[in-house]
């Protein structure tokens, strides 16, 4: 293989990681707004609201895991995009 397929499938798989923590991501924070908009959990007697903060720190801190490392990644396995040469925003 030449050097320039094995970069092109790194470069494929590392978009493919991105692209999932991306999803997990999105998941994390539909569980957040869930949580923290239903006033029912939080009231009810069938959960303990010890366990509901707990829950919403343990997303809390996947979601900026998450983040960090998709920025590391972005920052480390991607060329950043250069200017158009024409000199206008596409």
């Amino acid at each position: 293989m030449t050097d320039q397929i094995q970069s092109s499938i790194k470069q494929a798989l590392y978009v493919a990681v991105v692209n999932k923590m991306s999803g997990e991501l999105s998941e994390l924070d539909a569980k957040e707004i869930l949580l923290v908009n239903n006033p029912t959990y939080i009231t009810s007697k069938d959960h303990d609201h010890a366990d509901h903060i707990e829950e919403l720190k343990n997303i809390i801190i996947k979601k900026n895991g998450l983040r960090d490392t998709i920025n590391s990644l972005r920052k480390t396995h991607f060329k950043p995009q250069s200017p158009s040469k024409d000199g206008k925003d596409s």
